[in-house]
């Protein structure tokens, strides 16, 4: 009995010594408006979450926020103006912190126009680069914004026309100087139905790639089903729609160059038949968690995962030809054609093999950036699968060195397509039955590596 009352006192005596007190000071610089003080435990790269706010009165210059766990937080003091914003990093210990704030009282001027004309009644959000706290503006009927910059700065900057239209973005400094940002005259627009009924809700993603990179906006259906990208980007574009209780539609890739330049795009969705599908190990023990991606024709249908006893329910399209794509969390994966119309059952085996693959010129320099289409013992990877692959720790783009790293993986003959867009890796997935692959690989149980030297275009 003595010992559990001196663990237990322990145990108290460790949680109160790790609350602090967190001091916030303004110096404000002549501003004598209230001043709102929020602060949030601090989590590199992600948004606040403000636990506890405070108001600072005029005429007050500092409050404190007591009880508060030791550890990393962001502090942010705002006034009413959209701009008056202004935050900090705090490292709070046992003995506390201060954290003093200076208002510096600067002004900018914000234009939004579109294709060169003013923007007028325009939604600007602004996310700050470092702390990711957001703020927002509208732009007045001659497209422009002033007000007081409490915080100069890197910002990521999206603009809308209308409330749930997907935001043109771009990364912008703010300043005292005056800054315009210009939206392109490039719009995707369409709507959402389901047997020639609006679906509200519905989540539409556009993935644009360019030279800059890939850029995924996402944005969901009105209540008449209708859809907006605004400003998007020049170049090659793919758009995807998902509902509940509905099939992924198929990607749509299209290019959209020039100004003005707009494409309208209604999406079908269609509800799914459903296939019981159980996940073993070749002992025929059940995997739970295993994620399914299902695609039918190339194109992503479906995502589910499996239940304790490796058991989910699979939706599918009537009459197509499609292809299951199991991840287990325990490393490996497998991929079954689907035939018939019996509940299937598939075997995943070890991941015992990993294999380095190495592109380069003839001349010995690394294809960085390269993206490859990949068929293991005869079943293609289509590129939307292949993302998600990428996010699941098996990438299938080369890195500086020229290389990628498939580790875990399950012995077999893999082959492999290079290729630097998605237009050019769907159209090679579309013909990959038709034609031997430029690189095959025989993979065997352990490490495996290869180079391979292209001729450079």
């Amino acid at each position: 009995m003595r010992t559990f009352l001196a663990v237990a006192f322990v145990l108290l005596l460790a949680t109160t010594a790790s609350a602090a007190t967190l001091n916030v000071e303004v110096s404000r610089q002549g501003f004598a408006g209230p001043i709102q003080v929020a602060v949030a435990p601090r989590v590199d790269g992600e948004p606040p979450h403000w636990s506890v706010t405070k108001t600072l009165p005029a005429g007050k210059s500092a409050v404190s926020f007591p009880d508060l766990t030791e550890g990393l937080y962001v502090v942010l003091a705002s006034g009413p103006q959209p701009l008056q914003r202004l935050s900090a990093k705090a490292n709070l210990g046992t003995g506390g912190s201060t954290i003093r704030l200076v208002l510096p009282r600067s002004k900018t001027v914000l234009h939004a126009t579109l294709a060169g004309e003013p923007l007028a009644g325009a939604q600007v959000t602004l996310t700050h680069d470092k702390l990711r706290w957001t703020t927002g503006v509208r732009t007045g009927d001659d497209g422009r914004f002033e007000g007081e910059l409490w915080e100069p700065g890197g910002y990521g900057v999206g603009v809308r026309r209308e409330p749930t239209s997907a935001p043109h973005t771009v990364d912008v400094a703010l300043k005292p100087e005056p800054l315009t940002i210009d939206v392109p005259d490039r719009h995707v627009t369409g709507r959402i139905a389901a047997g020639g009924k609006p679906v509200a809700g519905a989540v539409i993603l556009l993935r644009s790639e360019d030279n800059e990179g890939v850029l995924t906006l996402r944005t969901q259906s009105a209540p008449d089903g209708r859809f907006e990208f605004f400003g998007v980007r020049e170049g090659a574009l793919t758009l995807t729609a998902r509902a509940p209780s509905y099939l992924d539609s198929d990607a749509v890739t299209f290019d959209l160059r020039g100004a003005p330049g707009q494409k309208v795009l209604d999406v079908e969705l269609t509800r799914g038949e459903p296939r019981a599908v159980r996940v073993v190990d070749m002992r025929d023990a059940p995997l739970a968690g295993a994620t399914l991606f299902t695609a039918c024709g190339g194109h992503l249908k479906s995502t589910t995962v499996t239940n304790a006893e490796g058991i989910a329910n699979v939706a599918l399209p009537g009459g197509s030809s499609c292809a299951i794509y199991v991840l287990p969390n325990e490393g490996s994966f497998a991929i079954q054609a689907v035939e018939g119309t019996e509940p299937l059952v598939i075997r995943v085996k070890e991941g015992t093999s990993s294999l380095r693959l190495t592109l380069k010129t003839v001349a010995g320099e690394p294809f960085s950036d390269m993206i490859v289409l990949m068929r293991i013992d005869g079943i293609a990877v289509p590129p939307a699968i292949a993302r998600l692959l990428g996010s699941r720790g098996f990438p299938l783009m080369t890195d500086a060195q020229g290389s990628l790293s498939l580790e875990r993986i399950p012995a077999g003959t893999y082959e492999f397509w290079p290729y630097r867009t998605l237009v050019e890796g769907q159209t090679i997935y579309d013909t990959a039955t038709d034609f031997a692959a430029p690189i095959s690989i025989a993979v065997m149980a352990g490490e495996n590596n290869a180079t391979v030297r292209f001729q450079a275009r």
